[in-house]
């Protein structure tokens, strides 16, 4: 008894002396291993804390120290630059998969490779805030309206998804659109189950559609707003290695990357995108931003109208003589070039980051003589507050 008693105190003691050495070692590690403070992780995709203390004079810690933001910073600090972060992150990451906890997460890792986002909370009151601000903007300004709710992947390839997963609302959400309100909106679930090529229709490791996804609603959309939808074989694709948000988020590095297409053209290569209004708009030719197609740019989905921007204007020389606004959010970056391939005039507004710096929105829609606008979001944007307030 007493033997066995020994041999149990004995590998406890090695047991405390390992962890103590294991934590011992990862603190000389993370003291001596360079830092990479301010610098963007390219598989987080996000800027690592700086340096709590660096930089900072005595009154500035000593107002930090006071309000608490000096140990929050500390830790966000040691958090970000613990050694082998990466590799912890996919540990838990993979551990949280096998042992049947992956439902809980926001991503959850479905099969064949396939990442989706968990459901949203089905906001019924701000979807209908945002539908009555889209609506009221439309009718007060004469415009016909289409309204485009993005469907998660996860609604569309439910076959991908894990055994125990809970229940999206997303065929809900759009249903109570095209019940509510006089806008037309198309029924994408439908069609893109339908679709021969359905398994093209989103990224595995993004939250977003493809070309092809947006290209299939586009022909729809366009019929709809009487103009013909432009051939795919006009167009010239290239491709390109791409790691969406999902994969970024989920941390399960081990993960196959995705191909981003771009979808060329004379007319698109062309065009001039300008950003912005007045003194402070910047003008690029082309509506593909070739600095983020880079093979060491993290962000390639960032290519399609040089991002996120409150205003943005698209002039194709060669277009039908009409205008088309589209009110998105990133989802109508990769659509809005297809529509720029029949209109002469796009003008897109992204609510997220509009100010009162740019022209009111129905003071654009006068001065284009726009007739007809497209609303383009996501689920999670349709029933969250997008300051669809700005379409005034």
């Amino acid at each position: 008894m007493e033997k066995t008693e020994r041999k149990l105190n004995t590998a406890r003691t090695v047991l405390v002396a390992v962890f103590v050495a294991v934590l011992a070692l990862l603190s000389i590690l993370l003291i001596v291993l360079p830092k990479k403070a301010g610098e963007l992780s390219p598989l987080e995709f996000r800027v690592l804390a700086d340096h709590p203390i660096k930089g900072k004079d005595a009154a500035k810690l000593a107002e930090e120290l006071a309000n608490g933001r000096l140990s929050s910073n500390v830790d966000s600090f040691l958090e970000d630059h613990y050694p082998f972060r990466s590799f912890f992150i996919a540990l838990d990451s993979y551990y949280t998969r096998l042992t049947g906890r992956n439902v809980d997460r926001s991503v959850i890792w479905g099969r064949n490779d396939r990442l989706f986002d968990a459901p949203v909370d089905h906001d019924t009151e701000q979807l209908r805030s945002n539908i009555d601000a889209i609506m009221s903007f439309a009718d007060a300004n004469g415009l016909s309206a289409v309204i485009i709710d993005v469907p998660s992947s996860a609604t569309v390839d439910r076959e991908d998804l894990p055994t125990l997963c809970k229940d999206y609302h997303d065929l809900d959400i759009i249903g109570e659109i095209s019940a509510s309100c006089s806008a037309y909106v198309p029924a994408l679930v439908s069609q893109y189950i339908a679709d021969e090529h359905s398994d093209r229709i989103y990224y595995r490791t993004d939250h977003h559609w493809t070309m092809y996804g947006a290209y299939v609603c586009y022909c729809d959309v366009a019929r709809r707003l009487g103009v013909d939808p432009v051939p795919m074989s006009d167009f010239t694709v290239e491709g390109y290695d791409f790691f969406g948000s999902f994969y970024r988020e989920a941390g399960l590095w081990l993960t196959k990357p995705d191909t981003l297409e771009i979808w060329r053209s004379p007319v698109l290569e062309s065009a001039l995108v300008t950003i912005g209004w007045g003194d402070r708009a910047k003008v690029y030719r082309g509506v593909y931003d070739p600095e983020k197609l880079k093979e060491d740019e993290v962000d390639k989905y960032a290519a399609y109208l040089y991002s996120n921007n409150g205003l943005t204007v698209i002039d194709n020389a060669a277009g039908n003589g009409k205008s088309l606004m589209i009110v998105k959010d990133s989802y109508g970056n990769s659509i809005t070039p297809l529509f720029a391939m029949n209109y002469s005039t796009i003008i897109m507004i992204d609510t997220r980051y509009y100010d009162t710096s740019l022209p009111k929105p129905s003071e654009l829609a006068a001065l284009y003589g726009v007739k007809d606008i497209v609303v383009v979001m996501g689920t999670e944007s349709m029933v969250s507050d997008c300051q669809l307030i700005f379409m005034r």
